[in-house]
């Protein structure tokens, strides 16, 4: 018997005689599975100098990867002669199983519960499997996808342990917060339902944005997401115009700032705020703005290179992902915010008054100012 024993260091044997047997050990202990513990009971009796095996019992976290295999465990535990081999070989078995079936064992955490995966699986055939475009490998994180005008829309759920009892958590490209008032009896079909309620309902916004982004020329974003209600159109030479939409109103007049200097944009400011009321909200943004300005939006010319709204002092348009927001009142010349203040800060002839900070053209040598930057109050 004692040639069998063969002590496996994660595993305490016990004699165990309640059956009057000296030849019956219980050992309890870990097997370590890819460098994840699991606790196991062991119950043999040696007989011949062959291990009989009484009962095995283990964690449910381990129970739960050998379901497939209880039987192959079984056959092929039948063979060892000590109980070193017997550990040896079910972790053999276990391991090259999760291999063969690919599993991720970053997040073993999450194999512990089958009824999570019996959840899951009840909850994406509810929505249908057609929808669902993408999947982690331990499927807390499931993107699906919905059509609408041509245009995909995709909402990430992201699923944790404790689903379905605790919320999952949404990421989605809408212009609004997307939320959904969860209870333990929820379904992710009724989430995925009331994404496509809220997709549907911003139809005309996404039908807008597309006609002024194919018309216009849109200085900002650059590549706009179905997220951004911004768009700054250029109206002439260093003038433009930043408009916000409503998302829930599309049609209705937006938030409008214009950039350029007062001389430049005094023309298009007395224009708009002498025809607000003629704002009509049966037509599209793009039209009524013509409208109001009193001429046609001007597109993008694709041959035209953007020099004229290029900044003075880095010679580029883009800074911070943002173009020029600061003109010269005498030259016209654009500049960003933060260039013009690193270039006035450093001059010989800098003030800082009520902050902001004056000093002189760097194109015209005449007076200009800009706001502190705030990392440089």
């Amino acid at each position: 018997m004692n040639s069998n024993l063969n002590l496996v260091p994660s595993l305490i044997p016990i004699l165990d005689n309640s059956d009057g047997n000296s030849n019956t050990f219980i050992f309890k202990g870990f097997i370590d599975i890819l460098q994840h513990n699991y606790y196991i009971n062991i119950k043999v009796n040696f007989i011949n100098n062959k291990i009989d095996l009484l009962k095995f019992e283990c964690d449910s976290n381990l129970n739960s990867l050998i379901t497939n295999i209880k039987p192959q465990i079984e056959q092929r535990l039948a063979k060892c002669d000590s109980i070193s081999d017997y550990v040896l070989e079910l972790k053999n078995l276990i391991e090259n199983n999760l291999k063969k079936c690919g599993q991720n064992f970053i997040n073993m955490d999450y194999l512990n519960s089958i009824e999570f995966y019996k959840s899951v699986v009840t909850h994406v055939e509810s929505i249908g499997w057609k929808n669902l475009v993408k999947a982690n490998t331990t499927f807390t994180e499931l993107v699906f996808a919905y059509e609408e005008n041509g245009r995909l829309h995709e909402i990430v759920m992201l699923l944790n342990e404790s689903f379905p009892i605790k919320e999952p958590s949404y990421c989605t490209e809408l212009p609004g917060k997307f939320t959904f008032d969860w209870n333990q009896s929820s379904s992710l079909a009724e989430v995925y339902a009331n994404f496509i309620n809220e997709v549907n309902s911003y139809s005309q916004f996404w039908d807008e944005m597309k006609m002024i982004d194919e018309t216009c020329w849109v200085l900002e974003p650059v590549r706009p997401s179905k997220a951004d209600c911004h768009r700054r159109i250029k109206l002439d030479i260093n003038v433009s115009m930043e408009i916000k939409v409503d998302a829930r109103n599309p049609t209705e007049l937006p938030e409008i700032f214009f950039l350029g200097s007062e001389t430049a944009t005094e023309t298009f400011r007395r224009k708009l705020e002498s025809k607000y009321d003629e704002w009509n909200s049966n037509i599209s943004i793009v039209y009524n703005l013509g409208e109001l300005l009193e001429i046609k939006l001007p597109g993008k010319c694709e041959q035209e290179e953007i020099t004229s709204i290029k900044c003075a002092v880095c010679c580029s348009y883009l800074f911070n992902n943002q173009g020029p927001n600061i003109y010269c009142e005498d030259c016209n010349k654009p500049f960003h915010e933060q260039c013009l203040f690193e270039y006035l800060k450093d001059s010989t002839k800098c003030k800082l008054i009520f902050g902001c900070v004056y000093g002189l053209c760097p194109v015209c040598n005449q007076s200009i100012k800009c706001k502190i930057m705030a990392d440089q109050a």
